[in-house]
Protein backbone atom coordinates (compact mmCIF):
# COMPACT_ATOMS: atom_id res chain seq x y z
CA UNK A 1 0.00 0.00 0.00
CA UNK A 2 1.50 3.31 -0.93
CA UNK A 3 1.47 6.46 1.29
CA UNK A 4 -1.17 9.42 1.07
CA UNK A 5 -0.11 11.84 -0.67
CA UNK A 6 1.65 14.52 0.99
CA UNK A 7 3.42 12.48 3.45
CA UNK A 8 6.78 11.73 4.39
CA UNK A 9 8.68 8.45 2.92
CA UNK A 10 11.52 7.62 4.86
CA UNK A 11 13.38 5.46 2.15
CA UNK A 12 15.91 3.35 4.40
CA UNK A 13 13.00 1.27 5.87
CA UNK A 14 11.84 0.83 2.07
CA UNK A 15 15.07 -0.25 1.25
CA UNK A 16 15.87 -2.47 3.75
CA UNK A 17 12.45 -4.61 3.86
CA UNK A 18 12.06 -4.72 -0.04
CA UNK A 19 13.30 -7.02 -2.47
CA UNK A 20 13.83 -6.25 -6.43
CA UNK A 21 13.39 -9.11 -8.68
CA UNK A 22 15.73 -9.03 -11.49
CA UNK A 23 14.09 -7.56 -14.70
CA UNK A 24 15.05 -7.35 -18.11
CA UNK A 25 17.35 -4.54 -18.81
CA UNK A 26 17.73 -3.76 -14.67
CA UNK A 27 21.30 -3.46 -13.17
CA UNK A 28 22.91 -5.64 -10.92
CA UNK A 29 21.01 -5.00 -7.16
CA UNK A 30 21.87 -5.61 -3.81
CA UNK A 31 20.32 -7.01 -0.93
CA UNK A 32 20.46 -4.10 1.48
CA UNK A 33 19.35 -6.33 4.50
CA UNK A 34 22.50 -9.02 3.90
CA UNK A 35 24.77 -6.45 3.55
CA UNK A 36 24.47 -4.53 6.76
CA UNK A 37 23.21 -7.11 9.19
CA UNK A 38 26.47 -9.15 9.49
CA UNK A 39 28.93 -6.12 9.57
CA UNK A 40 26.87 -4.89 12.43
CA UNK A 41 27.23 -7.98 14.21
CA UNK A 42 30.56 -8.11 13.47
CA UNK A 43 31.69 -5.04 15.22
CA UNK A 44 29.66 -5.65 18.02
CA UNK A 45 31.40 -8.94 18.52
CA UNK A 46 35.24 -7.53 18.27
CA UNK A 47 33.80 -4.41 21.35
CA UNK A 48 32.68 -7.39 23.43
CA UNK A 49 35.88 -9.44 23.28
CA UNK A 50 37.76 -6.22 23.91
CA UNK A 51 36.07 -5.74 26.58
CA UNK A 52 36.56 -8.97 28.30
CA UNK A 53 40.07 -9.35 27.87
CA UNK A 54 40.26 -6.09 29.41
CA UNK A 55 38.54 -6.87 32.53
CA UNK A 56 41.01 -10.13 32.90
CA UNK A 57 43.50 -8.37 32.96
CA UNK A 58 41.85 -6.07 35.47
CA UNK A 59 41.20 -8.93 37.50
CA UNK A 60 44.70 -9.87 37.26
CA UNK A 61 45.77 -6.85 38.59
CA UNK A 62 44.12 -6.96 41.42
CA UNK A 63 45.23 -9.91 42.31
CA UNK A 64 48.71 -8.90 41.80
CA UNK A 65 48.00 -5.79 43.88
CA UNK A 66 46.43 -8.12 46.90
CA UNK A 67 49.43 -10.75 46.81
CA UNK A 68 52.04 -7.71 46.82
CA UNK A 69 50.01 -6.32 49.51
CA UNK A 70 50.19 -9.43 51.22
CA UNK A 71 53.62 -9.57 51.05
CA UNK A 72 54.44 -6.26 52.30
CA UNK A 73 52.38 -7.07 55.43
CA UNK A 74 54.11 -10.05 55.57
CA UNK A 75 57.68 -8.17 55.79
CA UNK A 76 56.18 -5.47 58.06
CA UNK A 77 55.29 -8.13 60.54
CA UNK A 78 58.60 -9.90 60.36
CA UNK A 79 60.62 -6.54 60.36
CA UNK A 80 58.62 -5.67 63.47
CA UNK A 81 59.39 -8.45 65.21
CA UNK A 82 63.02 -8.32 64.45
CA UNK A 83 63.14 -5.37 65.79
CA UNK A 84 61.76 -6.66 68.76
CA UNK A 85 64.03 -9.35 69.01
CA UNK A 86 67.06 -6.92 68.81
CA UNK A 87 65.48 -4.48 71.35
CA UNK A 88 64.96 -7.31 73.57
CA UNK A 89 68.69 -8.39 73.17
CA UNK A 90 70.62 -5.01 73.58
CA UNK A 91 67.94 -4.25 76.53
CA UNK A 92 68.75 -7.38 78.30
CA UNK A 93 72.31 -8.24 77.37
CA UNK A 94 74.35 -8.85 80.48
CA UNK A 95 77.33 -6.33 78.72
CA UNK A 96 76.69 -2.63 78.40
CA UNK A 97 75.35 -1.89 74.84
CA UNK A 98 74.00 0.90 73.16
CA UNK A 99 72.90 1.99 69.91
CA UNK A 100 73.73 5.41 68.36
CA UNK A 101 72.26 6.74 65.06
CA UNK A 102 75.06 9.46 63.02
CA UNK A 103 73.94 12.53 65.72
CA UNK A 104 75.07 10.15 68.17
CA UNK A 105 70.98 10.19 69.51
CA UNK A 106 70.42 7.11 71.54
CA UNK A 107 68.34 4.67 69.64
CA UNK A 108 68.89 1.70 72.02
CA UNK A 109 70.72 0.56 75.52
CA UNK A 110 70.86 -1.66 77.63
CA UNK A 111 70.26 -2.19 81.35
CA UNK A 112 73.71 -2.76 81.98
CA UNK A 113 74.66 0.83 80.29
CA UNK A 114 72.19 2.61 82.41
CA UNK A 115 73.51 0.83 85.55
CA UNK A 116 77.58 1.14 84.33
CA UNK A 117 77.44 5.18 83.46
CA UNK A 118 74.52 5.94 86.01
CA UNK A 119 71.85 6.72 84.01
CA UNK A 120 69.47 3.87 85.40
CA UNK A 121 66.47 6.10 86.08
CA UNK A 122 66.97 8.48 82.95
CA UNK A 123 64.94 8.09 80.15
CA UNK A 124 67.72 8.39 77.55
CA UNK A 125 66.34 7.03 73.94
CA UNK A 126 66.42 10.13 71.70
CA UNK A 127 68.87 12.12 73.40
CA UNK A 128 72.18 12.84 72.30
CA UNK A 129 75.08 11.23 74.11
CA UNK A 130 76.98 14.33 74.41
CA UNK A 131 74.25 15.71 76.38
CA UNK A 132 74.21 13.24 78.69
CA UNK A 133 78.02 13.22 79.55
CA UNK A 134 79.13 16.82 78.35
CA UNK A 135 82.53 15.94 80.04
CA UNK A 136 83.33 13.73 77.08
CA UNK A 137 86.76 14.58 75.50
CA UNK A 138 88.10 15.62 71.77
CA UNK A 139 89.75 12.24 72.29
CA UNK A 140 86.45 10.11 72.11
CA UNK A 141 84.78 12.32 69.70
CA UNK A 142 87.11 11.74 67.16
CA UNK A 143 87.04 7.64 67.88
CA UNK A 144 82.89 8.28 67.55
CA UNK A 145 83.79 10.35 64.49
CA UNK A 146 85.87 7.69 62.72
CA UNK A 147 83.70 4.71 63.36
CA UNK A 148 80.58 6.56 61.99
CA UNK A 149 82.64 6.89 58.74
CA UNK A 150 83.15 3.43 58.78
CA UNK A 151 86.24 2.51 60.97
CA UNK A 152 86.07 -0.03 64.04
CA UNK A 153 88.51 0.24 66.86
CA UNK A 154 88.59 -1.03 70.32
CA UNK A 155 91.35 -1.10 73.48
CA UNK A 156 91.04 -3.45 76.50
CA UNK A 157 91.48 -0.86 79.02
CA UNK A 158 91.60 2.72 78.71
CA UNK A 159 90.45 6.01 81.20
CA UNK A 160 87.89 7.52 81.15
CA UNK A 161 87.60 10.80 83.51
CA UNK A 162 84.39 11.81 84.89
CA UNK A 163 82.75 15.11 85.69
CA UNK A 164 83.46 15.02 89.33
CA UNK A 165 86.99 14.50 88.52
CA UNK A 166 86.88 10.48 88.99
CA UNK A 167 88.29 7.97 86.68
CA UNK A 168 86.68 4.73 85.47
CA UNK A 169 88.93 2.63 83.42
CA UNK A 170 86.98 0.64 80.75
CA UNK A 171 87.00 -2.14 77.63
CA UNK A 172 85.40 -0.78 74.77
CA UNK A 173 84.96 -1.71 70.87
CA UNK A 174 82.67 0.51 68.62
CA UNK A 175 81.48 -0.30 65.07
CA UNK A 176 79.02 0.94 62.75
CA UNK A 177 75.90 -0.68 61.61
CA UNK A 178 74.26 -0.32 58.20
CA UNK A 179 70.55 0.63 57.27
CA UNK A 180 68.84 -2.26 54.39
CA UNK A 181 70.11 0.26 51.54
CA UNK A 182 74.25 -0.33 52.68
CA UNK A 183 74.33 3.17 53.99
CA UNK A 184 75.53 3.83 57.33
CA UNK A 185 72.79 4.67 60.00
CA UNK A 186 74.71 5.59 63.14
CA UNK A 187 77.70 3.23 65.46
CA UNK A 188 77.14 0.21 67.73
CA UNK A 189 79.43 0.49 71.61
CA UNK A 190 79.73 -2.45 73.49
CA UNK A 191 81.39 -1.00 76.91
CA UNK A 192 82.56 -2.67 80.46
CA UNK A 193 83.95 -0.74 83.07
CA UNK A 194 86.77 -2.52 84.75
CA UNK A 195 87.65 -0.13 87.22
CA UNK A 196 87.12 -2.29 90.60
CA UNK A 197 89.79 -5.06 88.19
CA UNK A 198 92.03 -2.71 87.41
CA UNK A 199 92.39 -1.65 91.11
CA UNK A 200 92.71 -5.72 92.33
CA UNK A 201 94.76 -6.31 89.33
CA UNK A 202 97.19 -2.90 90.81
CA UNK A 203 96.73 -4.24 94.26
CA UNK A 204 97.84 -8.21 93.13
CA UNK A 205 100.96 -6.48 91.46
CA UNK A 206 102.35 -4.34 94.20
CA UNK A 207 101.75 -6.96 96.51
CA UNK A 208 103.79 -9.24 94.26
CA UNK A 209 106.19 -6.78 93.78
CA UNK A 210 106.32 -6.73 98.00
CA UNK A 211 106.41 -10.00 98.23
CA UNK A 212 109.41 -10.32 95.93
CA UNK A 213 111.26 -7.61 97.85
CA UNK A 214 110.67 -8.65 100.92
CA UNK A 215 111.70 -12.65 99.64
CA UNK A 216 115.29 -10.77 98.67
CA UNK A 217 115.84 -7.92 101.37
CA UNK A 218 119.11 -5.84 101.23
CA UNK A 219 120.20 -5.13 104.69
CA UNK A 220 122.97 -2.43 104.64
CA UNK A 221 125.75 -3.14 107.72
CA UNK A 222 127.98 -0.59 107.35
CA UNK A 223 129.45 1.80 104.87
CA UNK A 224 130.10 0.32 101.60
CA UNK A 225 128.89 -3.31 102.90
CA UNK A 226 125.39 -5.01 101.77
CA UNK A 227 123.63 -8.33 103.03
CA UNK A 228 121.40 -10.10 101.10
CA UNK A 229 119.91 -12.72 102.82
CA UNK A 230 118.16 -15.53 100.54
CA UNK A 231 115.52 -18.51 101.85
CA UNK A 232 113.63 -20.34 99.88
CA UNK A 233 113.68 -21.87 96.64
CA UNK A 234 115.90 -19.62 93.94
CA UNK A 235 113.85 -19.32 90.51
CA UNK A 236 114.31 -17.83 87.47
CA UNK A 237 111.83 -15.08 88.58
CA UNK A 238 113.02 -14.63 91.88
CA UNK A 239 116.52 -14.32 91.07
CA UNK A 240 115.92 -11.54 88.40
CA UNK A 241 114.19 -9.80 91.05
CA UNK A 242 117.31 -9.96 93.02
CA UNK A 243 119.44 -8.86 90.39
CA UNK A 244 117.87 -5.77 89.64
CA UNK A 245 117.30 -4.68 93.44
CA UNK A 246 120.79 -5.52 94.41
CA UNK A 247 122.02 -3.48 91.44
CA UNK A 248 120.28 -0.26 92.29
CA UNK A 249 121.19 -0.60 96.14
CA UNK A 250 125.04 -0.58 95.42
CA UNK A 251 124.58 2.29 93.39
CA UNK A 252 122.20 4.34 95.52
CA UNK A 253 124.51 3.30 98.97
CA UNK A 254 128.18 3.25 97.40
CA UNK A 255 128.64 -0.07 98.32
CA UNK A 256 132.14 -2.27 97.84
CA UNK A 257 131.25 -5.14 98.55
CA UNK A 258 128.07 -7.43 98.74
CA UNK A 259 127.74 -10.71 100.37
CA UNK A 260 125.24 -12.75 99.51
CA UNK A 261 124.08 -15.63 101.99
CA UNK A 262 122.77 -18.82 100.27
CA UNK A 263 121.96 -20.78 104.13
CA UNK A 264 118.23 -20.41 103.69
CA UNK A 265 118.78 -21.94 99.89
CA UNK A 266 117.28 -25.88 100.41
CA UNK A 267 118.96 -26.63 97.11
CA UNK A 268 121.20 -25.01 94.29
CA UNK A 269 120.74 -26.42 90.77
CA UNK A 270 122.45 -25.39 87.94
CA UNK A 271 120.13 -22.69 86.66
CA UNK A 272 119.84 -20.93 90.46
CA UNK A 273 124.08 -21.39 90.14
CA UNK A 274 123.49 -19.73 87.13
CA UNK A 275 121.93 -17.00 88.30
CA UNK A 276 124.16 -16.26 90.78
CA UNK A 277 127.23 -16.16 88.51
CA UNK A 278 125.35 -13.45 86.79
CA UNK A 279 124.37 -11.81 89.86
CA UNK A 280 128.09 -11.82 90.72
CA UNK A 281 129.59 -10.71 86.93
CA UNK A 282 126.77 -7.63 87.27
CA UNK A 283 128.17 -6.48 90.52
CA UNK A 284 131.37 -6.50 89.86
CA UNK A 285 130.99 -4.38 86.63
CA UNK A 286 129.58 -1.78 89.15
CA UNK A 287 133.38 -2.02 90.73
CA UNK A 288 131.49 -4.23 93.70
CA UNK A 289 132.41 -7.41 95.00
CA UNK A 290 130.31 -10.04 95.71
CA UNK A 291 130.80 -12.72 98.70
CA UNK A 292 128.92 -16.29 98.88
CA UNK A 293 128.62 -16.87 101.92
CA UNK A 294 125.97 -20.37 103.79
CA UNK A 295 126.93 -23.31 101.25
CA UNK A 296 126.22 -25.96 102.68
CA UNK A 297 128.06 -29.62 102.34
CA UNK A 298 125.22 -30.47 99.81
CA UNK A 299 125.02 -27.82 98.02
CA UNK A 300 128.85 -27.68 97.68
CA UNK A 301 128.48 -31.53 96.41
CA UNK A 302 125.71 -30.54 93.87
CA UNK A 303 127.98 -26.91 92.48
CA UNK A 304 131.04 -29.44 92.06
CA UNK A 305 128.82 -32.39 90.63
CA UNK A 306 127.45 -29.72 88.17
CA UNK A 307 131.16 -28.37 87.06
CA UNK A 308 130.36 -24.58 88.34
CA UNK A 309 132.68 -22.37 87.63
CA UNK A 310 132.53 -19.83 90.79
CA UNK A 311 136.03 -18.00 89.19
CA UNK A 312 135.86 -14.66 90.74
CA UNK A 313 133.44 -15.46 93.48
CA UNK A 314 134.60 -14.78 96.75
CA UNK A 315 133.14 -17.60 99.26
CA UNK A 316 133.69 -17.72 103.22
CA UNK A 317 132.20 -20.41 105.26
CA UNK A 318 128.89 -18.48 107.31
CA UNK A 319 128.01 -14.93 107.74
CA UNK A 320 129.97 -13.96 110.31
CA UNK A 321 133.60 -14.49 108.08
CA UNK A 322 131.96 -13.06 105.63
CA UNK A 323 130.96 -9.73 107.32
CA UNK A 324 134.46 -9.43 108.50
CA UNK A 325 135.66 -10.00 105.42
CA UNK A 326 133.26 -7.26 103.76
CA UNK A 327 133.99 -4.79 106.72
CA UNK A 328 138.21 -5.04 106.03
CA UNK A 329 137.85 -4.72 102.36
CA UNK A 330 135.37 -1.59 102.81
CA UNK A 331 138.11 -0.16 104.78
CA UNK A 332 141.13 -0.77 102.66
CA UNK A 333 141.81 2.20 100.40
CA UNK A 334 140.12 1.75 97.10
CA UNK A 335 143.03 0.93 94.86
CA UNK A 336 143.52 3.61 91.59
CA UNK A 337 142.19 2.51 88.52
CA UNK A 338 144.05 1.55 85.79
CA UNK A 339 144.51 3.85 82.90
Amino acid sequence: MLPSRGARCDPVPLLGSVRVAPERHAPRFFDIQARTEPRVRMNGDADYKAVVAENQQLKQRIRELEEAEEARDRLQAELRQSEEHARVFVTYSPAAVAMFDKDMRYILASHRWREDFGMKEKDIIGRCHYDLFPEISEHWREIHRRCIAGASESNDEEPFARADGSVDWVRWKIFPWYKSTGEIGGIMLFSEVITDRKRLEDTLRLQAKTLLELSTPIVPISQGVLVLPLVGVLDAARAQQMMENLLSKVVERQARVAIIDVTGVPNIDAASASALLQVARAVRLLGAQVVLTGIRPEVSHAIVSLDIDLAGVVTRRDLQSAISFATGMSLAPASPSRP
